[in-house]
Formats: C-alpha cells, structure tokens, sequence
C-alpha cells in the first residue's frame, strides 16, 4: 500500500482528514515490513501494528504487590546501614535495697545490626516508530510501566523468598528471616489446612514476643484465600451455621468472605498477594513465551543464566533423623516419586533438567538424596550460584511445583547433593503473620531505600529510546521473634499464571 492509497483509505473509509491522523495511520501501515517480521523477532515488539489504540492486559497491575504496598518505607543514608536492637532492659533479679544502700547499676541490652542496601534495576525500550502511532497509552509510559512492574514483582517475591545465600546481590526475605529464629515461630500443617488453634497460637508466639496479635496482617496467596474458609467449614456447629445468608429483593446471598480472623490475642487481617503464590505453590520450571509459535515452552529466563545440569537419586532406607516422610497424609511415603532441577544464579534460572523417578518407593522414616551434577560448559561468567528443586506431591502426576532451594558448592562446577527429608511438599502454600505496627520503637520491620523507585534515561544510539527503572534499599527486621510462617497449607488447586511467571 503506498501513501496516496493509504490517503483514499482514510479519507472515504475511515473518516481521518488531518495530516497529523493520517501520518499515525501511515506509519501503523507501513511498518513493519511483514508480519514474520512483527511475530518472530525480538524488535518485532517495538513496532505496534494495530489501528486499535488500546492492547489487552493480561499482566499483574501494581495493587497485586500487596507486601510491597505494605511495608514502612523509611530513609537510608548509607550503603551499609547500622541499626540498633533493644533486647533487654538488663539485668536485675532483685530490686529491693535498704534504706540508704544504693541499688545496682545496669545498661539496657543493646544489640548491634547491620542491613546491607542491594540495588535492583530492570532497562526500558521503546521504538521511534512505536512512539510516532497514535495509542491511548504513550508507548514509552507503557515501557518504563513494564519495566516498573517487573522490578516490583521480583522485589515482592523477594520480600518473601529473597536469600543472599542463594543469590548474593538479593535482599534476606521472611522465610530464611524466620528460619533463622525459632521454630516456634514456624507451624508446619503437613499438606492439612488451617485452623483457629493455628491462629490463636501465633497469637500467644507474637504477644509472647512483645509484639501485638491486634495489628498482625496475614499475608496470604490466591490458593492460600481458598483454604482460609475451610475455618467456617470446620469450625461451624451445622450446616446452617456455615451459610452466610442474606435475604434480599433479588434472592438469597450465600456464602462468605474472611476479612478477619478474631484470634484471643487480637484480630489479623488476611491481606491476599498474588506474587506469594508465584514464589511458592504455583511456581513451575521456567517458561517463556516463544513468539513463532504462540506458545509457552520451557527454557532459561536469561542469556547468562547456568545451563541445564544433571541429576541421579539414591534412595536412603535407613531411618534419618528429621525425616517427615511418613505412611499417610500428604505426599507419604511407600510411593515413587519424580524430580527435576534447575541451575540459577543473579541473572535468571536454566531450563529444568529431564525428570528423574526414585528407583524404589520411599522408605517411612527414611529420605532420598539428589545428586546434582552442574553443567561443566558454565566456566567463567554463567556460574551457578544455587540450584531449585522441583517435584511432584502426587507421585506419577507429571506436575512439577517448587521445593527447595540448595546452595552451589564453594567450588560452583562441583558436584553436590541434597537430601530430601519431606521438609516441603510441593504444590502446597505458605502463609506469612507480620506484627505490622509502625510506630516508633515498637516497628517491627521497615523497607530502608537510599533511593527510592526512578527513571534514568539513557543516551539514544538508535531508533529506539531506552532507560532504567531503579530501586536501591534493603529490609531491616527489628523484631525478628515476632514474624511467624505457616507452611506445608494443603490447596486444592495452585494454578500457575503464565503471564506472569518470567
């Protein structure tokens, strides 16, 4: 179509009279080249096609980063950030004295910590010709938009399953926070769901630990939501009782929503975010979307990301100490089950290796070892720095959720194993209690930015603008003894958001 056709086009089918319509529609018409060339390239996204001025959103929107919009951000002024930790007032097992004898003099118990600011950052793109068609959206919003919501979820998931054991450059988030403290503070449901004994009892662990039950969120996946009201199920006298009924001009209303849950300590206030669910019970091995095909595949979510390594498995017949393997529940023992692995390291995760079975059912009481072999072709830059394990809750069900997550030996390309004592089930969601009170001393943890969310543009070497979205700051946990994590939560259905996952 050349422009003078394009000019009748508009003029008698369309309706465009200005210059300014009739340029956005020629440049839309003219570019790209063919439609192999939109589809089935990398720069194929920079060049919109369509005459319809808006495009579908099928990706999470900033109200779903629900920890993130949460948490009290608070000012950094440093790279290494040193806060102190009141944990005692000193010690004193007397306090009574005679008239004129002088009592004894002691300091409060501080404790010294220190939060190390990691930076986060995720480029931008946008064609010139993308930014000449006429859309709703400007396009270099959209970009910079994507790019924003990109760097949130990784953060947000990080907030949750963040380990700089893992991945160095990553901030520490609540569960290897919490797996530092106590056990108590962790309430294990072993593929079972919920209760309000579970809830009165991190009640009593968080008032216990100085902190306050009545200002608790629960932070709570999709799936996580759906177990949830199983506590009005299991906790109602009859049938009758478990109908939120009301009667009204257009029929009878059923059933019920939990907006909180009144524990003895003080009422938590279920607060569901999407991001805990991709970190946890819906995450699958990595995929993207080919664009040839117009499929989801499975592959690396990077370039430099490690490549596939191996694995073998060796079942342990012996009884092992901390083993949960056991005859019945949720993933028992006496059946076979499957595994596949993935190399990860800061830059992305490698395509999962081919699925291993155990050679035998697993033993109760006993465990089984994954010996994982790192890809040798990874010397030099693609480096392992962990590696995820994925497997199956129902043996021979094909369906791979995330496990754990194991450390690369101090010498990367070496061989490694890791042994599968039932700690995680698969497929099954977490939960996280946080005592969300702000106030000065009483904070129980806070989101230090040396710099807040910005934009940086970057110089233009083509026909393209591109940028930097950028966060700098850390998570400094000033009452560790108060967060609390349920885990193991049986759900009937974790389904893995595509559009999301990578």
């Amino acid at each position: 179509m050349n422009p003078e056709e394009i000019l009748a086009l508009a003029d008698t089918e369309m309706g465009i009279s200005s210059a300014d319509q009739i340029e956005a529609l020629s440049k839309a018409l003219l570019a790209p080249g063919s439609s192999d060339e939109l589809y089935s390239t990398s720069g194929g996204a920079l060049t919109r096609q369509s005459l319809e001025g808006m495009l579908v959103d099928l990706t999470l929107n900033a109200t779903d980063f629900t920890l993130w919009q949460d948490i009290n951000k608070i000012k950094a002024f440093s790279t290494v950030e040193e806060y102190d930790q009141q944990i005692g007032v000193g010690i004193n097992d007397g306090g009574f004295v005679g008239q004129i004898e002088n009592p004894e003099f002691r300091d409060p118990d501080i404790l010294k910590q220190i939060a190390i600011v990691k930076f986060m950052s995720e480029g931008w793109t946008v064609g010139d010709v993308a930014e000449a068609t006429n859309t709703i959206i400007d396009e270099r919003t959209r970009s910079q938009r994507a790019a924003m919501t990109r760097l949130l979820r990784n953060l947000d998931i990080a907030l949750y399953s963040g380990n700089s054991t893992w991945i160095p450059k990553s901030i520490d988030g609540l569960a290897k926070t919490i797996a530092g403290e106590s056990s108590d503070q962790i309430k294990d449901m072993r593929g079972g769901s919920v209760s309000m004994a579970t809830f009165n009892l991190i009640g009593q662990i968080i008032t216990e630990a100085n902190g306050h039950a009545e200002n608790a969120k629960i932070y709570v996946s999709p799936a996580g939501v759906q177990n949830l009201s199983t506590i009005i199920e299991s906790q109602a006298a009859s049938t009758g009782d478990r109908k939120i009924v009301e009667m009204g001009k257009n029929g009878i209303t059923i059933g019920g929503r939990i907006s909180g849950i009144m524990t003895a300590y003080g009422m938590m206030t279920p607060r569901m975010d999407k991001l805990l669910g991709m970190a946890f019970e819906s995450k699958g091995v990595p995929q993207y979307y080919n664009n040839a095909t117009a499929a989801w595949v499975e592959g690396a979510t990077s370039d430099k990301a490690p490549s596939v390594p191996s694995i073998t498995l060796t079942n342990d017949s012996a009884t092992v100490a901390g083993s949960l393997w056991l005859a019945t529940g949720t993933r028992p023992s006496g059946v076979k089950y499957s595994y596949r692995v993935v190399a990860r390291n800061a830059y992305g995760r490698s395509i999962a290796c081919a699925a291993v079975e155990s050679t035998s059912v697993l033993d109760t009481a006993g465990s089984l070892t994954i010996n994982i072999t790192p890809n040798p072709a990874d010397a030099g830059s693609k480096l392992p720095s962990c590696f995820e394990i994925y497997s199956t809750k129902v043996g021979g069900s094909g369906v791979y959720r995330y496990m754990d997550t194991v450390e690369a030996a101090a010498a990367p390309l070496t061989p490694l194993t890791y042994v599968d004592k039932n700690l995680y089930i698969p497929g099954t969601a977490r939960m996280y209690i946080i005592d969300q009170t702000q106030a000065s001393e009483q904070r129980v943890l806070a989101f230090a930015q040396l710099l807040p969310i910005h934009n940086t543009d970057l110089a233009k070497i083509g026909r393209y603008s591109q940028g930097l979205i950028n966060l700098y700051g850390v998570p400094k946990y000033y009452k560790k003894n108060v967060l609390c994590e349920i885990r193991n939560i049986g759900v009937e259905a974790a389904s893995m958001n595509r559009f999301n996952t990578i």
